[in-house]
Parts: C-alpha cells; structure tokens; sequence
C-alpha cells in the first residue's frame, strides 16, 4: 500500500491555502502530498472547497507541466522581446515558437527549452518565403507557458509587460533576436534594437530600464532603441559572451 509523503491535505486550513489562496492545481498538490486524486477530492468536499471548472482541472490534470525556473523564465522573456512567439493552443496552454535562418539557433533554443523541461513538438520545419530560407520550432503545449502569454500577449497583441526585468540574460537572448552592431564609417559602432513592433510606451519603458543599467540608449523616430556608441561595450559586457556561433558577429565590437 502506498504512503503519503505528508498528510497536509488532511488540515482544511492548509488545503484552503494552498488551493484558494496560492492557486495551486490539484494535480500539484497531489504531487506535494504524494496522493490520489480521489484521495484529494475526498478532502476537498469532506471541507466544501468551492472547485475548479471541471474542464480545466481534466485538462491540467491530463496536460504537459514544467517547473519554470527563475532562468528559464528569463531566457523566455528575452526571447519574447524578439522574435520568439507564444500563441494559445486551448483556454488552458500555450506553446512558444521560435523562426530563425539557422538552423543552428532552432537547435540552441530546442536544447535550452529541453533543459528547462520544455520538449519540443515534432521537428525543426524549413520553409522558403520572399526574404529567403528560414527553420520554424515548436514547443508541446503548456499551461505554465499560458501564464508567460498572458502577460505579454494580455489583449492578443504582444506588449511588454509591466516591470519586465531587464536582466542580463534576458538582455543577451534579446539583443541576439533583435538587435545589430552598427558600423558606421565616420564614428565608433552603435547597437540598434528593433523594438518598432511595440507601442511608443513601451520602448520608452525599455529605454528607461537601460538608463537604469547606466547604458545610454534613445528611442529613434522609427520607434528602434539605439544604444550609444559610448555605452555599446558596457552593453556587451553587462550581457556576456554569446552562447551560439551563428550570431558571434554580433560580438564583433
């Protein structure tokens, strides 16, 4: 017969927390305790906690999960404020995406996602359109990936979240999305982030937090970040060196 790890759920203060209070699914609860589902359900109705919608606790219970670290979360945000996607597949998951002409990247990204314990749904694709060749990854479908999604995309349309972090790794997977090393022939190279797919608010907040980092950065008429040339080496360095050699010109100071 298998024992519980703990018998937590059996205190209705605690199970009202951990469910009410701190949202926590049954599923995740179920692994805390080391129980069964109707064990739970048993304690949940012994103490009348109101429950979940029945649909979305058959889909979560069913579904993919990760435990999204810190970095993982991080690296994620980076990518969003590039070119990597999060679209919805049910009212419960996402999945993210990402399109590169490298196949090398599409590799990198489905290794790092791996190793935060997001699995990659079928293979890389290739695809030929007016600008060229370029791969296309996906991700299985999460509900902790939903929760990402909502806060970038919380009307459909990608924004920049409020009091998104500028941390050095999100910064770093940003910069290799979006962003270029200018070479101008009469002055010292300047780092230009195409940010004109989001509002004129949003670039000002981007711009603000770089201000923060002691990097000079302005916003420019066609709504791109330009890093100044006196701050491009404290950019680079505040980021690290570049994780993937396909993008190692970007480095090239």
């Amino acid at each position: 017969m298998r024992i519980p790890k703990n018998r937590f759920y059996e205190n209705e203060e605690w199970l009202r927390d951990m469910y009410l209070n701190k949202k926590l699914r049954l599923y995740q609860i179920m692994k805390i305790c080391g129980v069964r589902h109707n064990t739970l359900k048993k304690y949940i109705e012994k103490f009348k906690i109101p429950r979940q919608p029945w649909g979305e606790a058959v889909h979560l219970a069913k579904s993919n999960h990760c435990n999204l670290s810190q970095e993982a979360i991080e690296w994620i945000n980076g990518e969003l404020l590039g070119d990597g996607c999060i679209a919805l597949i049910s009212s419960y998951s996402a999945r993210f995406s990402y399109g590169s002409k490298y196949f090398e990247y599409c590799e990198y990204v489905s290794n790092t996602l791996e190793s935060f314990g997001i699995k990659q749904s079928g293979k890389i694709s290739k695809h030929t359109n007016d600008w060229g060749t370029y791969y296309q990854y996906k991700t299985k479908s999460y509900p902790e990936l939903k929760n990402i999604y909502n806060k970038f995309y919380p009307n459909g349309k990608k924004i920049i979240p409020e009091n998104l972090k500028l941390t050095s790794l999100t910064c770093r997977q940003w910069y290799i999305g979006d962003g270029s090393l200018k070479h101008p022939k009469d002055s010292k190279p300047a780092i230009v982030l195409s940010t004109d797919c989001f509002s004129i608010f949003d670039v000002n907040y981007l711009v603000k937090y770089l201000s923060i980092l002691k990097i000079k950065a302005t916003r420019q008429k066609n709504n791109r970040i330009r890093i100044w040339a006196c701050s491009v080496k404290d950019f680079l360095g505040y980021i690290g060196n570049c994780p993937i050699n396909c993008y190692q010109y970007k480095w090239k100071y």
